[in-house]
């Protein structure tokens, strides 16, 4: 059999190809796949060809081999011939995705008459389950006649989960099982994260799902916000480093037939929204920046930490930029109009945000997918437009995919009456796709049920996700020292145990008992108040929105779920290990004082959480979120900036003088210690002092060796020198892994050199680059591992210190002193205004912070000198 036969097929489809090429549907993919190895050919339905020794699937059933048919052509050459094939509506049917259907009727339908080949999963079954039906389906779409292949999408199925919510977080327990999304970030361990997306992947794509509606890299800027459950924290450094590994762990370098393609979620940043209040209603649709610039410098930087991992597809937010609640975000070129800096409509129908800032801006090349819902309840902004206009106005604004839509007759209509052209289609199609074919699905979409089965039960990815558990947990206080109760201490111990819960409570109490005495026969536990010696109470809070739309409630009481009254009680009756779930950041100001040792979990496995209650773990986990020191603190934070950097003291402070912080948490025994300088102007160096704390209640007591990483931002500062501030303790190395991480390491020489007690003993140094931007660097000491003389190892929490970097006003060039060298600046730069395109190499010249450099600037400086 020849490849085609026909001459002039053969000169129309190269015409059709240069021409696609040259167009704007050349979108980024993999190149020519010449050499490429024969992939694995599975068809259950259409014909299998044979050609020079190598096979493909004829997957529109014509006896030949046509381009889009042929693995060893790129991707791009594979598009160009398909997408002419396609019907319009076939190209409008591909741009839905939908839940799935309970049936095969419901599939031949969707599938035969729709058109639809992306899909929602929502349900929880098993792996096996999961895969025979997903074989089952797939034989529908290769039947059709072209053979196009189903895409099966899912919210995340791997965590902890107190109850199953739509659009979060659906199935739970049939794959590995992990801490919840704040729980990884409370490792603070990005090879956990890594490998917990890389067994996810490898759990998921045997189960026949090839895509992820997940994972929410948004900032949890407002603490009232219900979704910070399904984020990794408030840290957009952090956050950034999670999502590129989250890209790299699912699709890989680059998207293959072992893939799972992401869609991250939700541009710009679900999180910055009245009061807490829900974007999915009316009332809590609008988005607010009330702080000047927060946009691109806390919102912004892990959805740009995705696309430069590659990651496949966003999903925008329903929200409405609201501009009477908002400071400047967008240069002068980005507004909406004249007077308008944002168009007030949802996400899905955003032109600035979807075209102008991800795309334009940001560089993002690969296909947007809108949130459930904006053509019909969440239509904010556009509700009195037909369906007809909705599907043109996102088209138009560069929506690629409608999410839970099942009715593509609203866009056939919109082509056919003449709002769309079928060609505005093709950009969108290509990018779907592009996709299906990157995932080798036009070869191979089937999956081996008993193997899928067997990946998902593996007791190796169990193991590696206990890990993860055990290292999330964050131990908050201990200074009555309580904790662990450890095996020479529990036979002492008359333990009272209850779980706060809400109308759960009960159940969730006998079920935590019956753990206990399962795992740990060693434990007595008491019935009542009056039997116990010690008590254990852990609270799992649910947030709680007023029925009258005008808040979300966190501070904890009945309404959220805890018996705030007898938790005191307990605490007030015998010392009291309260452990909170911190799902949200918990008003806790009521229920923390009284206790004698405090835990954060953040949906953990409950013998997680008592591995380290019993010392069995010693807890390394940091807040991923800032702990608000009231109700006041809540009411007046900023909806758009993290708990870290308000502009007041926002934080919880406890009895022992820490402030419950993003980043903070510690360990048993020995406990890191970073301080020094908190204000530095730029172009200043300065020095953080290292120590420890609590040596003599460590686990080894003498401290011989210490491994340490040093984290810190290096467009903010520059890292000096390490230097020791003990006699007999030596720094063996000073290695930089990577821009901004430096691993020290240090030796106690000799028995009399040994750290016995606190104190510091190592000085860092630095100096403050003088482009340096708020908000405050953060210096982190991180992987912090102690030994004694015998070899045994012991590991600290990660510990930091934030230093504000200010520019002095009218000293430009930090020498602090005011002379013609700070007037010789601002004169260079006058004119400049922060519409300018080189505006971050002048604005330091802007001495009264208004955006420009004109004479008023000149008067400051020139009356400073005088």
């Amino acid at each position: 059999m020849t490849l085609i036969s026909n001459h002039s097929k053969k000169v129309m489809v190269s015409s059709l190809i240069l021409s696609l090429l040259s167009s704007p549907l050349a979108i980024s993919s993999v190149s020519a796949a010449a050499g490429t190895p024969q992939p694995e050919i599975a068809s259950h339905v259409k014909n299998v060809l044979n050609i020079d020794g190598k096979t493909f699937k004829d997957l529109n059933g014509n006896g030949s081999l046509d381009p889009y048919e042929d693995w060893r052509l790129s991707t791009n050459q594979r598009v160009a011939d398909l997408l002419p094939r396609m019907s319009m509506a076939e190209k409008a049917g591909i741009m839905q995705i939908t839940s799935l259907p309970s049936d095969i009727n419901g599939i031949n339908d969707f599938v035969n008459n729709r058109h639809i080949h992306y899909l929602i999963i929502r349900d929880n079954i098993t792996a096996l389950e999961l895969a025979k039906r997903a074989n089952k389906y797939q034989e529908v779409a290769e039947a059709t006649p072209l053979g196009i292949p189903l895409v099966f999408t899912s919210n995340p199925r791997n965590h902890v989960s107190q109850q199953l919510t739509f659009g979060i977080s659906e199935a739970s327990g049939q794959f590995s099982t992990w801490p919840g999304t704040l729980g990884l970030a409370a490792t603070g361990d990005l090879s956990i994260i890594r490998d917990f997306a890389e067994i996810a992947r490898e759990e998921w794509r045997s189960s026949g799902i090839q895509k992820t509606y997940g994972y929410q890299v948004e900032i949890a800027s407002e603490p009232r916000w219900n979704r910070i459950s399904g984020t990794f924290g408030e840290g957009t450094e952090l956050n950034s480093k999670i999502a590129r590994e989250l890209v790299l762990g699912f699709q890989g370098e680059k998207l293959g037939n072992k893939s799972v393609a992401q869609t991250i979620k939700h541009f710009v940043g679900d999180g910055a929204v009245v009061r807490g209040l829900d974007p999915h209603n009316e009332p809590g649709k609008w988005a607010t920046y009330p702080t000047e610039g927060s946009l691109f410098k806390y919102q912004l930087p892990p959805f740009q930490a995705a696309i430069d991992a590659g990651v496949s597809s966003i999903m925008s937010y329903y929200n409405v930029p609201s501009n009477a609640l908002s400071a400047k975000q967008l240069p002068d070129e980005m507004w909406f109009s004249k007077n308008q800096q944002f168009e007030e409509v949802a996400g899905a129908y955003n032109k600035t945000l979807i075209t102008d800032i991800l795309r334009n801006k940001m560089g993002f090349s690969g296909y947007v997918n809108t949130d459930s819902g904006p053509l019909t309840t969440r239509d904010f902004g556009v509700h009195d437009l037909t369906i007809e206009q909705k599907f043109a106005k996102s088209i138009h604004a560069g929506a690629n995919i409608f999410s839970d839509n099942n009715d593509p007759s609203g866009l056939i209509s919109a082509v056919n009456t003449g709002l769309l052209r079928e060609e505005e289609l093709n950009p969108s199609v290509a990018h779907l796709l592009t996709e299906m074919f990157d995932l080798g699905l036009f070869e191979n979409p089937y999956t081996d049920p008993n193997k899928a089965q067997m990946i998902a039960s593996s007791p190796a990815s169990q193991a590696r996700a206990d890990e993860a558990h055990h290292k999330s947990i964050t131990l908050l206080r201990n200074n009555k020292g309580l904790l662990p109760l450890s095996d020479a201490s529990i036979n002492t111990k008359k333990l009272y145990v209850e779980v706060f819960n809400g109308n759960n409570s009960a159940t969730q109490t006998t079920a935590l008992k019956k753990l206990i005495t399962d795992k740990d026969p060693s434990v007595t536990i008491v019935n009542t108040l009056a039997e116990a010696n010690t008590a254990f109470v852990w609270a799992l809070p649910t947030i709680y929105a007023y029925p009258d739309n005008s808040s979300q409630e966190i501070q904890l009481s009945t309404l959220t779920g805890i018996d705030v009254n007898k938790i005191k009680q307990i605490e007030a009756a015998v010392l009291t290990v309260l452990a909170i779930n911190m799902t949200n950041p918990w008003v806790v100001n009521e229920i923390e004082p009284g206790a004698a040792a405090v835990v954060a979990t953040y949906d953990v496995k409950g013998e997680a959480l008592l591995d380290v209650l019993r010392g069995r773990y010693n807890p390394t986990g940091i807040l991923p979120i800032t702990i608000p020191a009231n109700q006041t603190a809540v009411e007046n934070n900023a909806s758009d900036v993290p708990g870290y950097a308000e502009n007041f003291h926002y934080a919880y402070t406890n009895a022992a003088g820490d402030d419950y912080s993003f980043g903070f948490g510690l360990s048993y025994g020995a406990r890191a210690t970073l301080a020094g300088s908190s204000s530095v102007p730029v172009g200043k160096t300065f020095s953080l002092n290292y120590g420890l704390k609590n040596v003599t209640q460590s686990v080894y007591k003498d401290v011989y060796a210490q491994d340490l990483t040093l984290n810190f931002d290096p467009a903010q500062m520059e890292f000096v020198d390490a230097q020791s501030l003990n006699t007999g303790l030596s720094i063996v190395s000073k290695n930089v892994t990577e821009p901004g991480k430096v691993r020290i390491l240090l030796a106690s020489l000799g028995a009399s050199n040994a750290i016995t007690t606190d104190g510091d003993f190592m000085k860092l140094q630095f100096k403050a680059k003088a482009t340096a931007m708020t908000p405050p660097a953060r210096v982190t000491l991180s992987n912090i591992v102690l030994s004694n003389g015998i070899g045994n190892e012991t590991q600290v929490a990660n510990v930091f210190q934030n230093v504000k970097i200010s520019f002095t006003l009218a000293d430009l060039n930090g020498d602090s002193k005011v002379t013609i060298g700070d007037l010789g600046i601002v004169a260079a730069a006058f004119g400049k205004t922060s519409s300018s395109p080189d505006w971050a190499r002048y604005m330091l010249a802007d001495v009264n912070n208004d955006g420009k450099v004109d004479i008023v600037d000149l008067a400051i400086v020139a009356h400073a000198i005088n």
